[in-house]
């Protein structure tokens, strides 16, 4: 992870926004009047992947060694993984982020474990927690691993080694991790070619895009040779970057990645929600970019690569999102305290991704703890902060289908909606500081509708170590009356709306 403002993106019109919930900057105060919200059952916008729901932990500052994990003790602190199994994650990301730029999985399996400098984040790294560990991280979680491989110290050799470690039953490798006492393979799907490899200030190699498509297809060559079975997600950037890997790896690539960092400017908390927008732009004109450079799927393929070519349409992985604020603690001020007003914000990413759910395959929270992060600790506690609560909600009650809705009347508010074909799902957010919106509900629905609300005293209002029994959260379900076809959304608020079909 590496924090250029907008560096991606710049350059975008507010025109890729056609079609976005999101179409500018939230004006507060908006006129308190009726919204209409009007749920399209029979327009499908595509089934949402389950991995939308991940999380990513790095070699970076207290992310694993005092947040996920306790060196002293040397196991796994089980106050975090309480609080990280409730957000029931579908996928894990690891070793990093930039830290994989100079990370070699060999350091961390096995009983002798080098001490090597951490030459990106500083301090030093014992090893401790490796690829094993991890693995048992993830399985603790239910979630499906996710690693990135060393394209920049590391080599392409390297890298099919640690898939043959991994997924292999037979072969040295194969054969070191059974020694170390895991006998069957972990089959592992997803593995990401390099991370953030435009970035110049890092310590890469490839920020010209043709020495990273030249080096990638090296590198899937011999990843897909030890397991054809793997997904392989290819670094994004700006769009020439993406126009290039796009058309050169589009026969090997099921991912290309896009990294979205949302954040605000001093003393205006609604800017959020217009650099919110812009991370919708980034998917939509990616997304333009994939349908015109990308087959659905590879007819041609020589039978010589001895494995297959990508059968499934390219989709993008954002493999970092969330909020990142400056003046936070820590190594690289990474440890931010976060506001109601930041929940509402990552409530309105969550429906971002269902709308645009035919293009998204996968995201990762970046990170899970202590690290722009929901959960947070020291020696003695951990917390929740407000944004783990909205990423808890959807997960738990959004359904598997994303349907169109459209809303008039507001701006103040930003609607997904989804299905499973019994029950009607409404992500509503209301992201107006002072405004209670009024709203009439046109669905065709059989039964009543049951209101799961989430907010906070103002928008302002957080969740500190300074007082860890303190939630400043509240959360109701309530049911509303029979046949009711309004329902009232509270200023600041995230409200899950269900009813059955």
């Amino acid at each position: 992870m590496e924090k250029q403002p907008r560096r991606q993106f710049i350059g975008l019109s507010t025109t890729a926004l056609a079609g976005a919930m999101v179409p500018g900057p939230v004006k507060r105060l908006f006129a308190p009047k009726t919204a209409d919200i009007t749920v399209h059952l029979d327009q499908s916008l595509g089934t949402i992947a389950p991995t939308i729901y991940g999380q990513f932990i790095e070699h970076l500052g207290r992310a694993i060694y005092g947040g996920i994990y306790d060196d002293q003790q040397h196991r796994f602190r089980p106050d975090v993984l309480e609080k990280v199994q409730r957000l029931r994650p579908t996928l894990l990301r690891y070793p990093g982020g930039t830290v994989t730029k100079i990370y070699h999985w060999k350091d961390g399996v096995g009983k002798n474990r080098p001490v090597r400098k951490n030459l990106i984040w500083g301090g030093y790294d014992n090893n401790h927690v490796g690829t094993d560990e991890f693995m048992e991280y993830a399985r603790l979680l239910g979630a499906a691993p996710f690693l990135t491989v060393n394209m920049s110290t590391g080599t392409a050799e390297e890298a099919a080694e640690w898939v043959e470690y991994c997924n292999a039953t037979e072969g040295d490798y194969a054969t070191q991790r059974k020694a170390n006492g895991h006998p069957a393979p972990y089959q592992v799907k997803y593995w990401g070619l390099g991370n953030e490899e435009a970035a110049k200030e890092d310590a890469g190699r490839l920020q010209d895009p043709r020495d990273y498509i030249k080096q990638a297809w090296y590198y899937a060559k011999l990843m897909k040779l030890q397991d054809p079975s793997v997904q392989l997600i290819m670094v994004g950037d700006k769009p020439d970057w993406n126009q290039q890997v796009l058309q050169e790896l589009h026969p090997i690539c099921d991912y290309i990645a896009l990294h979205l960092y949302a954040s605000s400017k001093p003393s205006d908390p609604a800017s959020l929600f217009t650099s919110i927008a812009e991370m919708e732009a980034a998917i939509k004109t990616t997304a333009a970019q994939i349908a015109a450079l990308t087959p659905p799927k590879v007819a041609s393929f020589s039978k010589w690569y001895r494995f297959p070519a990508r059968q499934q349409p390219v989709k993008i992985a954002v493999d970092e999102w969330g909020i990142w604020e400056n003046g936070g603690r820590g190594a690289y001020d990474l440890e931010v305290d976060y506001t109601w007003n930041h929940a509402l914000g990552v409530a309105t990413f969550l429906n971002i991704f269902q709308r645009n759910a035919a293009v998204i395959g996968l995201a990762t929270w970046a990170q899970t703890v202590n690290v722009l992060a929901p959960i947070m600790t020291n020696g003695t506690t951990s917390i929740c902060q407000t944004i783990y609560y909205p990423l808890e909600l959807y997960r738990r009650l959004c359904g598997p289908q994303s349907v169109a809705v459209t809303t008039t009347g507001t701006e103040a508010l930003d609607v997904s909606a989804s299905t499973d074909g019994k029950t009607l799902t409404l992500a509503i957010v209301n992201r107006d500081s002072k405004v209670v919106v009024p709203l009439k509900l046109n669905a065709k629905v059989a039964g009543p509708w049951t209101a799961h609300e989430l907010n906070a005293s103002s928008i302002e209002a957080m969740n500190t170590l300074k007082a860890p029994d303190k939630n400043v959260v509240s959360y109701k379900q309530r049911t509303l009356p029979a046949g009711a076809t309004t329902y009232t959304a509270e200023a600041h608020s995230i409200t899950i709306l269900q009813a059955k079909l």
